[in-house]
């Protein structure tokens, strides 16, 4: 299957600013290059211990097991303190920078750098700094509250992928049932919005910030 636009990248990068933001924007991009042979990892920046207290370690468990049902194998999940990774930006900075000489990404997803959640867009902005060679580097989009303000610049159509998207997310058990935008039903209805308006049965969204093919 070729990619997007002639996009098929030799190496991709996605980076989140907690467990599920990868599988919610991009799993079923991620998942279609894992079809075709993309070398893959991601990176999330909070484990979110807080949100699980009683199992601090639920939610990276979550997100490893996420990351390969849409075919990332390397899964790096960093300790910054969920909800104040702004006052972490430079030590993130560090890390996307490590990122980038060690992998060396050709296209790098990271989330809406206009997101009102302050630890998303902390590490949109950092990335945006970070990457500044010759990657293309794709917003994604959260479905959340707030998030209305979304217009994609670029569609990848993810028909025959949707299904491991929702299998991964399907792997954030306690995030299910606990957030009102957190269920199959709203996974598949953005997919199917998106692919509505660029002719695909289901499609994500992406305000491109610089793109080479």
């Amino acid at each position: 299957m070729p990619g997007p636009l002639g996009l098929h990248p030799s190496r991709a990068l996605a980076l989140g600013a907690h467990p599920d933001d990868v599988e919610l924007g991009c799993g079923g991009s991620i998942a279609r290059f894992a079809e075709n042979g993309t070398e893959l990892q991601s990176a999330v920046f909070s484990r979110c211990a807080d949100e699980t207290p009683e199992d601090p370690e639920l939610r990276v468990r979550e997100c490893q097991a996420a990351a390969l049902a849409i075919g990332v194998k390397r899964a790096r999940i960093f300790d910054f303190p969920n909800r104040e990774l702004p006052e972490h930006r430079h030590a993130i900075m560090l890390e996307l920078e490590k990122l980038q000489e060690t992998f060396q990404p050709d296209l790098v997803f990271i989330p809406f750098s206009e997101d009102p959640h302050q630890d998303h867009e902390t590490v949109a902005r950092a990335a945006i700094r970070a990457f500044r060679r010759r990657e293309t580097i794709l917003q994604y989009e959260i479905l959340r509250y707030g998030s209305h303000s979304f217009t994609p610049s670029l569609f990848i159509d993810i028909t025959e992928t949707v299904g491991a998207k929702v299998a991964a997310l399907r792997e954030y058990k306690s995030q299910l049932a606990r957030r009102a935008y957190f269920d199959e039903e709203s996974f598949r209805s953005l997919a199917r919005t998106r692919g509505a308006q660029c002719g695909f049965e289901y499609a994500e969204g992406f305000v491109i910030t610089k793109m080479f093919w």
